[in-house]
């Protein structure tokens, strides 16, 4: 999987937090949480925490340059250049938004995608009063507009920097997930990813010609052949339903059709499997599978 950079805002108990450490586990890229960011900087008393501290021990918001400057810490640290992140509780402010982004073109990384998670405001309060030791709805209604003023200037600059997708928050948790995974379906290929092993059995049950690429992200081979596997994705677009699916996330797949290997690329027939091709082969060799499955 190509590497991914999402922003993730969205108002107080929509589930941002939650949504973010989801797909760092699913895309296997790092969770950066502004909040554990300064957190962790004030349990070491490191020079910036110690300026931080004094801000959040009067409650006040951490300054744009420092907030900055903590986040640029992190994201220059290899595993986040190097993978990709997923991050939340940043940006603020406009001025963080438009820093983060003048930083990440400063340093050759092209600008994040934005999700903002949407949802009814009652439902928010439902959600907010029975979870937050019943805090008063007058004071949670105060709370939610508050934040929807401070974050107009901040999604209107991601609109006009065409980099903000508005997701339905009122979905449940794992649609909400699969939305923003769309976001980058264009970055799969011409093979898009199966997500589990149920949309795997709806395929077998209705696609009379389905090939699947075993696969994990970490694999060197398994990006040797993810080209091939597009290739293929794109030659029989027409006729074959040719996909990927991410062995880390579904572990029990391939134990259940005994695959030795990755990559492995299986081959079915009317939701049998036909053929198996383990590890890297010519794109020569997956055509005439395919050709075969055909006959």
């Amino acid at each position: 999987m190509k590497f991914k950079q999402l922003i993730l805002l969205g108002p107080p108990g929509v589930g941002v937090k939650e949504q973010a450490n989801t797909l760092s586990n699913r895309w296997h890229i790092p969770h950066v949480s502004m909040g554990q960011l300064i957190h962790g900087a004030i349990a070491k008393q490191s020079a910036i925490g110690l300026e931080i501290q004094s801000y959040v021990e009067v409650g006040e918001l951490v300054p744009d340059a420092l907030a900055i400057k903590l986040l640029r810490k992190r994201f220059e640290q290899p595993d986040v250049m190097l993978q990709g992140w997923v991050l939340d509780g940043f940006p603020r402010t406009l001025v963080q938004a438009q820093g983060l982004n003048e930083w990440l073109l400063k340093v050759g990384q092209p600008v994040a995608k934005v999700a903002y998670l949407k949802t009814m405001t009652g439902l928010l309060i439902n959600r907010l009063s029975s979870t937050e030791n019943h805090e008063p709805i007058p004071a949670i209604r105060h709370r939610l507009a508050h934040h929807q003023q401070e974050t107009a200037p901040v999604l209107e600059y991601y609109r006009q920097q065409e980099q903000l997708t508005t997701v339905n928050a009122s979905l449940s948790f794992a649609e909400i997930t699969q939305a923003l995974a769309e976001l980058f379906a264009e970055e799969a290929g011409a093979a898009r990813f199966i997500q589990d092993e149920s949309e795997l059995n709806s395929l077998l049950e209705q696609e009379p010609l389905l090939v699947v690429d075993c696969m994990a992200s970490w694999c060197g081979s398994c990006k040797l052949i993810t080209p091939l596997i597009d290739q293929l994705a794109k030659t029989y677009k027409d006729r074959v339903n040719v996909m990927k699916i991410d062995f880390d996330v579904n572990k029990q797949v391939p134990k259940r059709f005994g695959l030795k290997g990755m990559p492995a690329v299986m081959f079915f027939k009317s939701g049998e499997l036909v053929e198996t091709l383990t590890g890297v082969k010519p794109y020569q060799a997956y055509n005439a599978a395919l050709s075969r499955c055909l006959e």
